[in-house]
């Protein structure tokens, strides 16, 4: 019995798959053009689940995180103050892959995560900080809720800082993760449990 799937002409044990799934995630997050760059993440809310596409930021391997941005007036953010369990689903449709995790989120807003994921934003990610009201707020017109300036054009560095009060990064601790792989001749499913970063329980599942 060969205990690994082949894929592309590789063959994959449990082990060299976990580690293939973070190493997608990971140029995932360095490419808005990769097909996992755009997740949905999933959270509990008083109204129920709430799903959410976001981008994301970050991945970091050895500590199993991920990472999204988000402006602190947001429902999501109010609502994982309240709940932190949270989940992902990344779905890349030509290579028919499918990955789920979740985990436990941290809020980061006046400390150095926060900071340095500022510090390293586009004028054009931070803009979107800049509105005089936060996301969600009702408008009597169809509105960006951006200052009207910066319709057009980004904000200089210096302009842009009106918005770092309201900038956050949601930072998630996963626990748990499955792959997903769509094939005509048998899917194939593994489940992967972490006790710590570096260890976990894996196990093949019938898809």
């Amino acid at each position: 019995m060969i205990n690994a799937v082949q894929i592309d002409g590789i063959q994959y044990d449990l082990a060299a798959l976990e580690k293939d799934c973070w190493f997608r995630l990971l140029n995932a997050s360095l490419s808005y053009k990769n097909p996992l760059h755009n997740p949905v993440v999933a959270n509990g809310s008083s109204k129920g689940i709430n799903l959410r596409t976001i981008v994301l930021r970050k991945v970091d391997t050895e500590k199993k995180e991920l990472f999204f941005h988000t402006d602190t007036r947001s429902g999501k953010w109010n609502e994982l103050q309240e709940d932190n369990a949270i989940s992902w689903h990344f779905y890349n449709p030509s290579g028919k892959l499918q990955l789920r995790l979740s985990g436990i989120a941290s809020l980061h807003q006046n400390d150095a995560i926060a900071d340095t994921s500022w510090d390293n934003s586009k004028m054009s990610s931070r803009k979107v900080y800049t509105g005089e009201v936060g996301p969600s707020s009702i408008t009597p017109i169809p509105s960006s809720g951006l200052l009207e300036k910066f319709e057009t054009t980004d904000p200089t560095p210096e302009e842009s800082e009106i918005g770092r009060k309201y900038f956050g990064v949601v930072s998630t601790k996963i626990n748990w993760m499955e792959w997903l792989w769509l094939n005509s001749k048998g899917h194939r499913r593994a489940s992967f449990a972490y006790t710590s970063p570096q260890h976990f329980e894996a196990n093949w599942l019938i898809p």
